[in-house]
């Protein structure tokens, strides 16, 4: 039987799956690294496949009251801005300070009776038995272990394989810029994406405090910056998108300070289970931000994972073999679409741009509609 969980870190995933199983009557405890879970203040996007089970665990209400919730998206010509398509949104979904999310989260956590344990870096782990080491000398077990400690997850090293994360050949920046700041134009206040040659620019307004945040991505050779993300200069950004429409350019400008950072993923392990741990969220599939999914399916684990403990009454190894079904599967897929996603968004050849702009108005509703329209918990039942 399950009693216990131990959550290892404190992103969107570990405090999902820490609400839902303290919604089950589950004894958690996260133990987080750093001395705060303040996150980066950027956006994030919740669709319904993830805003659909945040309702089931009584995350959503507040969560919306602290975010925007746009009505669709605009697919736009990078040289011209000119619309190539338009998708409808569901009255569900969001677009949110990940900041917002993190302090809704874990407020709610620690409301509902779980302990988060701040400054606690795992330094050993016995996947077996569940107990661990933290950096104090302390040591914990527990009845199941969830590794939600992100694309360089320490529990995954060693024990599930020993694949490094790689370097994409993608430079994002990111910035947000405030409402009054912003250029005026015929639905600025939706998603804006904009698709061009070598890269591709996304906006759209987070929260309630009227702000706007925006995603560059271009195509590099290298990122050899010790830290993945760092405070870029805003005169590089603005060079290297000299090319591309004058709305996108004074919202480069408009921002008092950008950040840049290099894009990695990680190969999806065989087995995101083992012994008595369990890889959740980038741990287990990391993947490029090209589809708005990595939170989305952070939650999807999460979920997933807490419904299986509960409504299998502490079978770890059912619980395992039906995580290992689902997840990995569906996990592994993202990841793909994602990557494709990257490379059709930065073709450069002019006849091949052309042929996606006619893709992109063809095809854009219905792959959206498939990525949005996933339900974990009809797939937990076809079990």
């Amino acid at each position: 039987m399950i009693h216990s969980v131990a959550i290892i870190g404190a992103g969107i995933s570990g405090l999902t799956a820490g609400c839902a199983l303290r919604k089950y009557g589950f004894e958690v405890d996260i133990f987080e690294r750093s001395d705060s879970i303040t996150e980066f203040g950027a956006g994030i996007t919740l669709s319904r496949n993830a805003t659909s089970l945040l309702r089931k665990i009584d995350l959503y209400d507040e969560l919306e009251r602290s975010s925007y919730k746009p009505q669709g998206s605009f697919i736009r010509h990078y040289k011209t801005a000119k619309d190539i398509a338009y998708v409808d949104f569901t009255k569900d979904f969001l677009t949110a300070n990940r900041r917002d999310v993190v302090r809704i989260f874990s407020e709610r956590f620690i409301d509902m009776g779980g302990r988060l344990h701040l400054s606690q870096d795992i330094e050993s782990l016995d996947v077996e038995s569940g107990q661990f080491f933290s950096s104090g000398k302390d040591s914990y077990s527990a009845d199941l272990v969830l590794a939600c400690d992100g694309i360089k997850s320490t529990i995954r090293d060693g024990e599930f394989d020993v694949s490094e994360p790689t370097f994409t050949n993608y430079i994002a920046w990111r910035g947000v810029v405030d409402e009054s700041n912003f250029p005026q134009f015929s639905g600025n206040d939706q998603v804006n994406i904009y698709h061009g040659p070598g890269g591709h620019v996304v906006h759209y307004p987070i929260g309630n405090e009227n702000k706007i945040n925006f995603v560059a991505i271009e195509t590099g050779e290298n990122w050899e910056e010790e830290s993945w993300k760092k405070e870029g200069n805003k005169k590089d950004l603005l060079h290297a998108f000299d090319d591309w429409n004058i709305t996108i350019k004074e919202v480069f400008s408009s921002v008092s300070s950008v950040y840049k950072w290099g894009i990695f993923e990680r190969r999806v392990p065989k087995k995101i289970t083992k012994g008595r741990v369990i890889l959740l969220g980038d741990a287990a599939h990391p993947m490029v931000p090209f589809l708005g999914q990595g939170g989305c399916l952070a939650i999807e684990d999460a979920f997933t994972l807490a419904y299986l403990v509960n409504h299998l009454k502490g079978d770890l190894d059912k619980i395992k073999d039906s995580y290992q079904k689902l997840r990995r599967t569906r996990g592994s897929l993202i990841q793909q679409r994602s990557n494709f996603q990257g490379k059709f968004n930065h073709l450069s050849n002019p006849l091949l741009m052309g042929l996606r702009n006619r893709a992109v108005k063809l095809l854009v509703k219905p792959n959206i509609e498939n990525i949005h329209s996933y339900d974990a918990l009809k797939e937990i039942s076809k079990l």
